[in-house]
């Protein structure tokens, strides 16, 4: 088997509206591949949680908990995979992504004042058993509903200890806990409008499978999982933005994944039998 720097190939993913949840593992059309379940993945040793649910945890569980908080049902984001290498052979999967609340439009997010709470959920793949590898929730409050700035951090290092890094802008504050590669707490770097950064820049914002060349993980300022949280304030509401990755587990699947394709991609091909 090849490594996946070795192989060059095109990778491809159709994004397709899905009516309702299910299995993970989802149903392959004739000629399609599946992901092998080869990676067991253990409960996550950080504290970190939105509304309950965290990295490593079994996505239907955590669709459980988001649709009794929500008191309605997620939709799931689908999409077809396909990867190509230059000589033609061909991965092609049907994969689940996550789930998100429906209904909450551009319109509603950015040209309204109206309340809403947005989650969304992203899944590893079936190679790694389907866990959730991310959740990012968005809260809009009336201003007399909201907590202000001080009393949400107070409540934040209650239950997580002093930030990373922290970030202040005119009607924004922003506070980030990270931990390394071992899940370790990174202490407090620094923060003002120009803080020191906890991590490395350029990790990506979601957890989701993409066949692409890892991210670094070795090294200083490489994080293994990050909670983010920001409050934001206007005349009227109040804004919270609540971000959980945990980019170790990402990079695990990733890996699992990837060498089921680079089997595939580097296997020798059948003749085909197309009547010629």
């Amino acid at each position: 088997m090849l490594p996946p720097h070795r192989i060059p190939a095109i990778a491809l993913l159709t994004f397709l509206a899905a009516a309702a949840a299910g299995a993970q593992s989802l149903p392959q059309q004739p000629g399609y591949d599946a992901f092998q379940h080869v990676v067991a993945v253990e409960p996550r040793p950080y504290e970190f949680e939105i509304l309950g649910v965290k990295p490593g945890m079994p996505i239907d569980e955590a669709v459980r908990l988001i649709e009794e908080h929500l008191g309605k049902e997620l939709s799931p984001l689908d999409g077809t995979l396909q990867i190509s290498s230059p000589d033609g052979r061909t991965f092609r999967t049907e994969l689940r992504l996550g789930y998100e609340t429906p209904g909450i439009t551009f319109f509603l997010r950015n040209q309204d004042d109206q309340p809403f709470d947005s989650l969304e959920l992203d899944v590893s793949t079936p190679a790694s058993g389907s866990v959730v590898t991310a959740v990012r929730r968005e809260v809009r409050l009336s201003a007399s509903n909201g907590p202000d700035g001080a009393s949400l951090l107070a409540q934040l290092e209650d239950l997580y200890g002093e930030p990373s890094e922290t970030k202040v802008s005119p009607g924004t504050n922003s506070w980030l806990w990270a931990t390394d590669m071992d899940y370790s707490a990174i202490a407090f770097v620094g923060g003002g409008p120009e803080p020191r950064y906890a991590c490395v820049r350029g990790l990506p914002d979601n957890g989701r499978y993409s066949y692409e060349a890892p991210f670094l993980t070795e090294g200083p300022n490489n994080c293994g999982a990050t909670f983010g949280v920001s409050h934001r304030t206007s005349a009227t509401t109040v804004t919270l933005n609540f971000r959980l990755t945990d980019y170790k587990l990402v990079d695990q699947d990733r890996e699992a994944a990837n060498s089921q394709v680079d089997e595939k991609l580097s296997a020798t091909a059948a003749p085909s039998d197309m009547k010629l």
